[in-house]
């Protein structure tokens, strides 16, 4: 469940580091797609919110389009106050606003930097589906949405662990409106997809923009430093707020 994770590769290996997007929740989005099924076509936005007991910190506002399994995530991160210095930094280097692009049927992965006009290309990586096993919790009303709320327990092939809660929309086929993923110490992080269309998105979305040029070498080392760097430091601060 973490293909999303590795997208910046290439040459972060000379740089020392394994490369993630700053995004968190991008494996929680890829697993919350997959709990949908690989058949769904949609669009929806994704608020991405932190929360340790009473407190929630919106941290970013994605856009995600699914087609027949082929996957693209738009990140930009909140306009959230208490994080505005990390995040000017990150415009500073043209890397506020990210997509990532999964195509299974091709093996490709790709992440583009619209800031930069250019891409990073690699070999999606494949991993054996989790055995899956879910709870009926309750049913409730979420924005208007009458769901069923299950909890959904994973198990990895090395026998890891890993529970997340949806809310399920009887109205819409049964969509994921919204997921609860356990961080540990107390925090959750949290999916709300909101102004979901159930129809076909253009094949552009999954398809590199004319006019970008793809990066490899050192540069791929540093941009993965960059996202690396302003991950740590937004998951301290993020501590540091909901303390």
């Amino acid at each position: 469940m973490k293909r999303i994770l590795i997208l910046t590769i290439a040459c972060c290996a000379a740089a020392g580091a394994q490369g993630q997007l700053f995004d968190t929740s991008a494996a929680q989005s890829e697993l919350v797609a997959t709990l949908m099924g690989t058949g769904r076509v949609f669009s929806a936005n994704v608020t991405v919110k932190r929360e340790k007991r009473d407190k929630q910190i919106r941290i970013a506002d994605n856009v995600m389009f699914m087609r027949d399994g082929d996957l693209r995530i738009e990140h930009k991160p909140a306009d959230e106050p208490s994080l505005a210095k990390l995040t000017a930094k990150l415009k500073k280097d043209n890397l506020a606003e990210i997509v990532t692009i999964l195509l299974p049927k091709t093996n490709k992965a790709y992440l583009i930097l619209p800031g930069k006009r250019a891409y990073i290309e690699a070999s999606s990586e494949k991993t054996a589906a989790p055995r899956t096993e879910s709870k009926l919790l309750r049913a409730e009303t979420l924005d208007g949405h009458l769901c069923t709320v299950r909890q959904i327990t994973l198990t990895s092939e090395d026998d890891s662990r890993q529970q997340i809660i949806i809310w399920e929309a009887a109205e819409l086929q049964g969509f994921i409106v919204k997921s609860q993923m356990d961080r540990g110490d107390d925090t959750n992080e949290i999916l709300l997809f909101t102004n979901i269309k159930l129809e076909k998105t253009d094949d552009t979305k999954f398809a590199i923009p004319d006019g970008y040029s793809k990066l490899k070498g050192e540069s791929t080392g540093e941009i993965a430093e960059v996202m690396m760097e302003f991950d740590l430091d937004r998951d301290a601060a993020l501590a540091d707020l909901l303390r």
